[in-house]
């Protein structure tokens, strides 16, 4: 019962990855930089594409927003979950269609090992910025984690179609489809 319970959740957040499109419509900066990252030749010519998305991520474009997403990181990397999660509070009631803190969310819930936490973390994210790589590689690895094979794979493919480059989904993929498509029987 319980793998099936997973196997749903699973199928809901992937169906996330393209569930807004209007969000990911909302920066034409950010959407020609990720038309650049579809169409760099190797990783080198995507590293500082990654960099440049990451960084337009990162600022919400309200400072007040951005000092609770730092705080919230200090809180964390102290161990302070609970003081971590309110400054995230405060910055998603000032910025509901922000994706960073919930992304912010999913780590706190992964590295507590609240795999699912950190499931539903990533589709608030997923469902603010579909193209998020980072998350859907995050996904991979929490259900690669909980032995989910198949919707792991499903998480790294669906990051490489957004970064054919993203070094941890493309590792996630070779470790993962010999397994799944059973050439590794």
């Amino acid at each position: 019962m319980r793998r099936f319970i997973l196997s749903i959740a699973a199928a809901l957040t992937l169906a996330a990855c393209g569930a807004n499109d209007r969000a990911a419509r909302a920066d034409p900066q950010l959407d020609a930089l990720f038309e650049q990252l579809s169409e760099a030749d190797d990783a080198d010519a995507a590293a500082p594409l990654q960099q440049a998305i990451m960084a337009k991520w990162s600022d919400s474009g309200s400072p007040t927003v951005n000092i609770l997403l730092e705080r919230a990181t200090a809180a964390a990397a102290e161990g302070d979950e609970e003081l971590a999660e309110g400054f995230l509070d405060q910055a998603s009631a000032l910025a509901p269609d922000y994706a960073e803190p919930w992304r912010l969310r999913a780590n706190i819930a992964y590295g507590a090992e609240d795999y699912a936490g950190a499931i539903d973390a990533i589709q608030e994210t997923l469902k603010r910025e579909p193209r998020h790589f980072g998350a859907m590689a995050g996904l991979g690895l929490i259900y690669e984690e909980l032995g989910q094979h198949r919707v792991a794979l499903e998480a790294f493919r669906a990051a490489l179609v957004v970064h054919p480059h993203y070094e941890v989904a493309r590792e996630g993929v070779r470790r993962l489809e010999p397994r799944v498509d059973g050439r590794d029987a």
